[in-house]
């Protein structure tokens, strides 16, 4: 379905009024404005992201209580298991608390089930398992808030459990030593769109403010900028001011593990927050997909320089690896995706295949979610079970939907538009016809308004590198916080495409300015396009090398 375009629309005084007065570029106001960013304290806390005050960590839930008990058990020696997830978001977390436990002298070390054979999350066979090998306090990062039966069974045998998460908790609190998510019921922390690496970064500010001048906690902060650009969280709020910060601590970093691998994947002065998204964080999930989480958190684990070169190395094959798996996982979707296209699709797309492999799921499911514009669910299953990954649209609960097919579930969780299920072979079938029910009417909805914003409509002739450096103060760019979207109409393609790979290459030109810009689209264009073609061009301004370049959304023939 082809998504009309909307101009959207600012009251001139406000723009003007506001770029007057804080002596910014008109272009810049009218962005800012669509964002509903008009007062001048929002704005200045907006584009002057050094001068933003994060929230104090003790505002947090459970914070206090969870800090002291993490200072008894370091005076104590107690064994200190940070229990984890295997992504980008899980690896991130587990490093910043294993360097800070182990730099106040904590004897801490860490464990991540094999999702494989325990699945992901707490399990009551674990938690045994380390209480009988002397472990006193376990902290789980990035998992944990609907694990009631594991924390009964951790107080039934005197485990004490902190749990650091940020995914979308219920109205019932677990029954552990401490719970800390931004999302918990009458919690007063101010932000609640905190990555798991962002509330385990919390914890570790927590520890610095409790034993001060000891936890390097700049170090810290630039591995959870990586978690919170990888886990798709929106950068706005405190996550815009860890992610701003976090770049600029790898731009100032000479050595280290962190800015060798930027190195090695072409990085190298201004880092944004697009490197993170598209070469650092593939790299830092890999061997997690691929079962072996260690490497990557041995690298953001402050490593001897000796082993640096050697985990980039490992990385960057594992990432090759799942490169190829992800192609062949394509190519068997494929089939799936055009059976479906061929008729009316669904509003829920629900694709499987025996023995994928699951740590692709969640890559295939975000492909799919942008192929087919429906929320998408990719399961693999085996001989009595099926374990899989969900996208959803943007405003489309996944959660709520899930809360009321729990029968058929065995496990489920994550976030409104991201989750991960496991249920029996048997309950597909169903699983499937009601996920369509519940979300028929959202999707339809939807569909309806699917429209594209654009920010101004602008004169070929008016980009340049000073009309760039205005719109750029918006930067880091992501979820929440998209680059501004402007469009060029009757532009003449000078040129026809040229196609490599998934990219188009184009040649667009007012007549008197041409510019080369790129358009993603690994499946075409799906119209025909030649030189000489009059065109219409939604696009944006993107940071490339030491300049910009012109990263096109979508491109049409000319309605006049």
């Amino acid at each position: 379905m082809e998504r009309s375009w909307q101009l959207l629309e600012a009251p001139e005084d406000i723009v003007e009024n506001t770029a007057h007065r804080m002596g910014i570029d008109p272009l810049l106001a009218r962005c800012l404005a669509h964002r509903g960013l008009a007062a001048p304290e929002e704005i200045d806390a907006f584009l002057k992201p050094e001068c933003y005050e994060p929230h104090s960590p003790f505002l947090m839930p459970d914070l206090e209580r969870a800090v002291d008990r993490i200072g008894r058990a370091i005076a104590s020696r107690e064994r200190i298991c940070i229990y984890g997830d295997y992504d980008a978001d899980g690896v991130s977390s587990i490093a910043i608390l294993l360097r800070a436990i182990r730099t106040l002298g904590g004897c801490a070390f860490y464990y991540i089930p094999d999702r494989f054979f325990e699945g992901v999350g707490l399990n009551c066979d674990r938690l045994a398992k380390l209480k009988a090998e002397g472990v006193g306090l376990v902290i789980t990062v990035d998992t944990g808030s609907r694990a009631f039966e594991e924390m009964h069974f951790a107080k039934s045998i005197g485990l004490d459990v902190i749990i650091t998460d940020h995914h979308t908790p219920t109205e019932e609190r677990p029954d552990a030593f401490a719970v800390l998510n931004p999302k918990l019921p009458g919690s007063r922390y101010p932000f609640k769109g905190l990555c798991g690496a962002g509330v385990a970064y919390k914890l570790a500010a927590g520890l610095d403010l409790k034993f001060p001048n000891q936890i390097d906690v700049a170090q810290l902060l630039k591995i959870a900028a990586i978690a919170t650009v990888a886990d798709m969280v929106p950068l706005r709020g405190e996550n815009r001011w860890i992610v701003w910060a976090g770049l600029r601590e790898m731009e100032r970093e000479e050595k280290g593990p962190i800015r060798a691998l930027l190195r090695r994947v072409g990085v190298k002065g201004a880092v944004q927050s697009m490197d993170i998204s598209f070469r650092v964080a593939p790299r830092i999930n890999a061997p997690g997909r691929l079962g072996d989480p260690d490497t990557a958190i041995a690298l953001l684990d402050d490593p001897a320089p000796r082993d640096v070169a050697r985990l980039i190395e490992i990385m960057e094959g594992m990432n090759t690896v799942r490169q190829m798996i992800e192609r062949d996982l394509t190519d068997r979707l494929e089939t799936q995706v055009q059976s479906i296209m061929a008729k009316d699709v669904p509003p829920f797309v629900l694709l499987a295949g025996r023995n994928w492999h699951r740590g692709i799921l969640g890559i295939m499911a975000c492909k799919m979610l942008r192929r087919l514009e429906r929320p998408v669910c990719v399961l693999s299953y085996g001989k009595t079970e099926a374990h899989g990954s969900i996208r959803s649209l943007p405003g489309i609960d996944l959660m709520q939907a899930l809360g009321q097919l729990s029968s058929l579930l065995t496990s489920f969780g994550g976030h409104p538009e991201a989750a991960g299920i496991c249920l029996p072979i048997t309950n597909i079938p169903q699983f499937k016809m009601r996920m369509n029910e519940l979300l028929q009417e959202a999707v339809a909805s939807y569909l309806q308004k699917n429209i594209q914003l654009v920010d101004a409509i602008l004169d070929w002739s008016r980009l340049d590198s000073d009309l760039f450096r205005a719109v750029s103060k918006m930067a880091p760019y992501g979820i929440g916080n998209p680059a501004p979207v402007f469009l060029s109409q009757n532009l003449i393609l000078e040129n026809d495409p040229l196609v490599k790979g998934p990219w188009i290459h184009l040649e667009i030109s007012d007549g008197d300015h041409l510019r080369k810009c790129s358009l993603y689209a690994p499946h075409g264009l799906g119209f025909p396009l030649e030189r000489f073609d009059s065109v219409d061009l939604l696009y944006s301004l993107m940071p490339f090398r030491d300049g910009y370049q012109i990263q096109v959304i979508e491109i049409r023939p000319s309605a006049s």
